[in-house]
């Protein structure tokens, strides 16, 4: 009898969840909320007699992030983790807590974090140890250089941590609450980013390597239910954004929010060539190479200060025009780039070239 009360004891103690659709003040004007719906599945291992159960329930995430930003710019990236429904009873058993909680994501790529933070009063429900962000390695343990935020009560989590436990009440707890659910929300946490040169910036849950298997203390939602019954339970709980317990991650593995980087333009070295020495009276050709290579401007030759013929178009990084020496002695050469999109605009230095009524050796450009 008393082994049957037991096995009742903890069904799967699921994510029941809805969006969290608040969209935070002082969010820079460019910021795009951007909802990503998906669904979780959770594997809840019950204590004593019970055995593992799995649980699919959808779920939403909001995060604010501009769509683009220039290189080098900061800016935050604010995220939204949906509410929390944990049902209180099942034939009998009571819930007692939902505690160690935690939410992984991973450390963006072609950014640097400037800051983080938890925002204040935007949490509900909670008790225990006051929420914070750490960066933490694969192991879980703290480390500047770690590739994980990790959204916790100080790391102490069912695993994955030198600080986690799967039989005892720790880190975040959201005590039950009278009705049928349990129902809290984590706070919204905001980072700060500084673009890097090139790319994009992507926001993602932390889903790489062992942290995309199903029941993995390494995957990014993890929390520790507590019932009651005639004993104590407890259910450590592990879930994945996939459609079933055998299922491949879904797009909740994807970027929640891609901000592109728009690159810096570029500087320019402009490089004339022209022969060191010609007939008078023969034509020759005048090149200017900008590099790096743009295609696109257009590049405007003079001889002694003064225009001639019209811009060229730059391809490929280069350009050239036809031009006749008409007169006898020391010529100085320019070639000015314009600039395009992408790339600045310069002048390059002189190329001196001699015309004479005679041939004069030919020098190599």
């Amino acid at each position: 009898m008393q082994n049957k009360k037991i096995r009742r004891l903890v069904t799967p103690l699921g994510v029941g969840v809805v969006a969290g659709a608040t969209v935070l003040a002082g969010v820079p004007a460019q910021a795009v909320p951007s909802t990503v719906t998906f669904d979780n599945t959770c594997l809840a291992t019950p204590s004593a007699v019970a055995g593992p159960q799995s649980q699919t329930q959808e779920a939403s995430i909001v995060v604010d992030a501009p769509a683009s930003v220039n290189a080098g710019e900061e800016y935050d990236v604010v995220v939204t983790a949906p509410p929390l429904s944990v049902p209180n009873s099942n034939s009998g058993s009571a819930l007692q807590s939902v505690s160690r909680l935690k939410v992984d994501m991973e450390v963006p790529q072609n950014a640097s974090i400037v800051s983080s933070e938890i925002v204040a009063g935007t949490s509900s429900g909670l008790s225990g140890v006051a929420p914070n962000l750490l960066r933490v390695n694969e192991s879980g343990a703290v480390d500047a250089n770690g590739t994980i935020l990790r959204l916790s009560g100080n790391n102490q989590v069912i695993g994955n941590s030198p600080t986690a436990s799967k039989n005892s009440r720790g880190g975040i707890v959201a005590l039950a609450q009278p009705g049928t659910n349990t129902v809290f929300q984590l706070p919204q946490v905001k980072v700060r980013l500084e673009a890097g040169p090139s790319g994009t910036v992507d926001v993602k849950l932390r889903t790489a390597g062992e942290a995309g298997t199903y029941g993995n203390d390494k995957n990014y939602l993890t929390f520790l239910p507590e019932a009651t019954l005639l004993i104590t339970a407890w259910a450590p709980t592990q879930c994945s954004p996939r459609d079933s317990s055998t299922a491949p991650l879904n797009s909740g593995a994807g970027p929640l929010a891609s901000t592109r980087i728009v690159e810096a333009d570029k500087q320019t070295t402009t490089t004339v060539s022209a022969p060191g020495a010609v007939k008078n009276g023969d034509e020759v050709t005048l090149t200017a190479d900008v590099d790096p290579a743009a295609n696109g401007g257009t590049v405007q030759f003079s001889v002694d200060g003064t225009p001639i013929g019209g811009p060229v178009n730059v391809v490929n990084g280069a350009a050239t025009t036809a031009h006749t020496f008409d007169t006898d002695g020391d010529h100085a050469v320019t070639a000015v780039y314009s600039g395009a999109t992408g790339f600045v605009g310069s002048t390059s230095a002189p190329k001196r070239s001699a015309s004479a009524p005679t041939t004069s050796s030919p020098v190599s450009r």
